[in-house]
């Protein structure tokens, strides 16, 4: 398996020392989707310790889709760095032979994919984190292409973090990532992140619409579509 991430740290949630993180999306029919998790989390998440532990990124994740999204993807692997450099150089990270002594032809999971890997990398912008990531906790992706990129990112900082920081809202963590690449007129540029304790309390936080805005907020003017995507993520695996 070859990289994309976080969370959160991205599921998301990220830890606050990351600045990167690579997500790489695939798709995985449902006749493949034990086997493709079992090598991932039996034999690749080892590798990615092994990275972890030499000190080459800061975390590997492998999440699944809740309920499935519309772009045709199931599952995610989530990448986190501390720095641009480890970002870049982490393809060597995947050698199993080097820690398992297994060719990673015998562990090629992109067979049992729909179509291959996609990956993108991004950077953390400012995040918080207020619990601990447990097994039952779900995350929240928001995606989104504002008009104002400079004023979306500089309100999550200035207003919406202080916000957060009085009250996260039931949330375990929240964060907001810039997408590094790929870029295109018709992709999100950033995304926001908010970890819940369990799927029950994620459902419930998106179970909301309109309210009341912080009265200094610009975000309909900054971001006047909205989110152009969200999607509720679990984790199948997480090694940091």
């Amino acid at each position: 398996m070859k990289k994309f991430l976080t969370v959160l740290f991205i599921t998301i949630g990220f830890a606050l020392n990351a600045q990167y993180y690579s997500i790489t999306y695939v798709n995985v029919p449902p006749e493949n989707q034990a086997e493709f998790a079992s090598i991932e989390t039996t034999y690749w998440s080892k590798v990615a310790k092994a990275a972890i532990d030499a000190g080459k990124q800061s975390a590997w994740g492998l999440v699944a889709a809740v309920g499935g999204v519309s772009s045709g993807w199931t599952h995610a692997f989530i990448n986190v760095y501390e720095t641009a450099e480890d970002l870049a150089n982490s393809a060597s990270n995947w050698d199993p032979s080097s820690v398992l002594g297994i060719e990673a032809s015998l562990l090629n999971t992109v067979k049992l994919t729909d179509g291959g890997f996609n990956f993108q990398n991004w950077a953390v912008q400012t995040s918080l984190s207020a619990g601990e990531r447990t097994p039952e906790s779900v995350t929240v992706w928001n995606f989104a292409r504002p008009k104002n990129l400079a004023g979306f990112i500089d309100e999550n900082k200035n207003l919406w973090k202080k916000q957060f920081e009085n009250d996260m809202g039931g949330r375990i963590s929240w964060g907001v990532g810039l997408k590094l690449n790929n870029r295109s007129q018709d992709l999100s540029s950033v995304m926001t992140w908010d970890r819940y304790p369990s799927l029950a309390d994620a459902l419930k936080a998106l179970n909301s619409y309109g309210g009341q805005w912080p009265r200094q907020s610009k975000m309909q003017e900054y971001d006047p579509e909205g989110w152009t995507a969200q999607v509720i993520v679990s984790d199948v695996m997480w090694v940091d």
